[in-house]
């Protein structure tokens, strides 16, 4: 018997509209709290990342004050990415996705709205220290220790709510989704307590120090991110197209095996420690074939019949093109760890061109495309106002273009400056001019990425326009 055949492999049945309604006036503002703080961090990190890019083209551009050399600019542009954007926007959804699957209210949204305002000054703050150059120095983890523990509390603030919700949810069997949900609300605070920890408050000594920042900064990305954006994907595609989900139990082996074998790697083949640490962590990469493959041939089965369906609706164009987007980049990791490529291209551009299409590819279309269909009904449930197709549309082909130019810029950057690094024939400053010049047309890429985030802003403030002239229309029809 199919595995489809079983009522427990079918999506969450959507909640009567009376008690959808009343999930979604419980979660507009907090969500929005979180969505809306979330794009314009994203806004500023990229006009960080574009500084940062616009360096090697002229390295006097912005050089007379220190707050922009490009160290500084390169964290803050990460920072405002991981902290400002990704870390609230998972929140968002991920409550979103709790409440609907579940179908109950959002449990404390005032105390959601409350964790946010403190997450986005904490935020505030960490950017403001990083640019004046009290930065910890580690990668993914640059803001100073006064600020993470507000952070901290402002997290379990949020995932608290998260998890009462979840308590008070209807019984039934769960859904895909939530334990992707779930699974990333438990992982950030083990790992960013940890990693505060051993690196800020109680720090260690000599190498583990990078140790433990490389492991914190590939679990921030791989699974606390990856489970984010999952659960958008595994609640978005199947339900749009309306067919259930292939397979429940590929999806539990991708959750567990992810869980398992994703938290390994991040640590550098020429990273000075013991031998058996590297070697755990190109196994555990290598084993994420397992996960990938698992959600590949879920997918694949659940929409093979409707391949034409995946451009009519505006979230599963976002997050059809994110799952491939994420496939790509599960497949870079993977063949980035083995040992006769990573002594090729470690210490390159190549980790950061896979860094870029994870975070610009997969997480940021799969948010969008959660936003693209969570916003309008948290606006209205019952008549969700429409979003301009037009925008939407430049919105999309800007990113998309921005992320592939990005990318392979990058990609390519960086195998033919690991084969000119292992050629004696060439030095290092003949090689840096080279990769200079060709680092230059990366640029593009995030100005085209900056773009499209204009473009959604454009369409995010034209859709609370017109909500706001109904609302007053309707007012004026009650008080007439």
């Amino acid at each position: 018997m199919s595995v489809t055949a079983s009522p427990a492999h079918t999506a969450s049945p959507s909640p009567p509209l009376s008690a959808a309604a009343g999930i979604e006036a419980s979660c507009r503002l907090p969500l929005l709290s979180l969505f809306g703080g979330g794009v314009l961090w994203l806004l500023a990190g990229l006009l960080l990342a574009l500084i940062a890019s616009l360096k090697f083209h002229d390295p006097h551009f912005l050089a007379n004050e220190a707050y922009w050399t490009y160290g500084r600019v390169q964290a803050a542009h990460r920072t405002a990415l991981l902290y400002g954007f990704g870390v609230p926007a998972a929140l968002g959804t991920g409550l979103w996705l709790l409440c609907r699957l579940g179908r109950s209210p959002l449990a404390g949204p005032w105390v959601v709205v409350i964790g946010a305002v403190f997450w986005n000054m904490a935020v505030v703050i960490g950017l403001g220290a990083i640019l004046c150059g009290d930065s910890t120095g580690f990668e993914s983890f640059a803001m100073p220790g006064y600020v993470t523990l507000i952070l901290f509390v402002s997290y379990l603030l949020i995932a608290l709510c998260g998890v009462l919700s979840f308590h008070r949810r209807a019984t039934g069997p769960l859904y895909p989704s939530q334990w992707f949900v779930l699974g990333s609300l438990f992982w950030f605070p083990w790992i960013f307590s940890t990693a505060s920890m051993l690196l800020l408050w109680a720090p260690v000594r000599g190498v583990m120090q990078a140790s433990i920042a490389w492991w914190y900064a590939h679990n921030l990305s791989s699974v606390f991110l990856g489970f984010a954006g999952l659960a958008s994907i595994f609640y978005f595609i199947p339900k749009l197209l309306g067919r259930p989900l292939y397979s429940h139990y590929l999806a539990a082996l991708a959750f567990w095996t992810l869980a398992l074998f994703g938290s390994w790697g991040g640590m550098p083949a020429g990273a000075p420690l013991p031998a058996w640490i590297i070697s755990m962590g190109v196994v555990g990469t290598v084993l994420t074939t397992v996960p990938v493959l698992a959600v590949a041939v879920n997918f694949y089965q659940t929409v093979r019949h409707d391949l034409q369906a995946l451009d009519v609706h505006l979230t599963l164009r976002f997050s059809y093109v994110a799952l491939v987007f994420w496939l790509i980049a599960a497949a870079h990791q993977i063949v980035g760890a083995l040992p006769h490529v990573s002594e090729l291209t470690d210490y390159t551009w190549f980790p950061v061109a896979h860094w870029e299409l994870f975070h610009y590819g997969f997480f940021a279309l799969a948010m969008f495309g959660a936003l693209y269909y969570i916003v309008p009904r948290l606006l209205d449930p019952l008549d969700p106002p429409a979003w301009s197709p037009g925008l939407a549309k430049c919105h999309f082909w800007f990113t998309s273009v921005g992320i592939l130019i990005s990318y392979i810029v990058l990609l390519v950057v960086g195998v033919g400056q690991g084969f000119l690094l292992n050629d004696p024939y060439f030095t290092f400053a003949i090689i840096m001019e080279g990769t200079t010049k060709q680092l230059r047309h990366s640029t593009l890429g995030y100005l085209c990425i900056l773009v499209g985030t204009l473009f959604f802003l454009l369409n995010f403030a034209l859709l609370l326009l017109r909500f706001g002239r109904r609302c007053w229309a309707e007012l004026g029809k009650e008080v007439a």
